[in-house]
């Protein structure tokens, strides 16, 4: 039988472990082995990878043993996403056929911020209270 904490492990750490991998070794492929997609579509692709990176790194983070580190999991999350987007278009300036494009870090940018956003409607829901952005 595996160790509890072993399990946890598995269960909250490792998606988003293997999801940060995931997207390196798509980040990898050189540029002429991807196939070419509909104009605007990669944004979209941007947007979803990253949306559900922030919610597995918050998922992570959040379910921790250190109490510090479960209070500031959302912002850790966000925060890093939006590094792990910058990292990953400074890797693609190595890969052949790739390049580095702040619009597809924006759209990073943009999926952890939509987890954000989604996090916190469905937040104010919960409490019964009707979602108001400018409060």
């Amino acid at each position: 039988m595996l160790h509890r904490n072993f399990k946890s492990y598995l269960w909250f750490q490792a998606p988003a472990i293997l999801w940060a991998a995931a997207i390196f070794i798509e980040s990898a492929i050189p540029g002429r082995k991807i196939p070419p997609l509909p104009h605007g579509f990669d944004k979209v692709v941007h947007v979803s990878l990253y949306f559900i990176f922030c919610w597995l790194a918050h998922r992570a983070l959040k379910f921790q043993n250190v109490e510090w580190l479960s209070r500031i999991s959302l912002f850790l999350a966000v925060v890093g996403t939006a590094l792990y987007g910058f990292s990953d278009e400074y890797h693609q300036i190595f890969v052949p056929g790739r390049t580095a494009d702040v619009y597809d870090l924006l759209a990073d940018v943009l999926g952890a911020s939509a987890y954000l956003l989604i996090l916190a409607v469905a937040e104010k829901r919960k409490r019964g209270k009707k979602f108001n952005p400018t409060v």
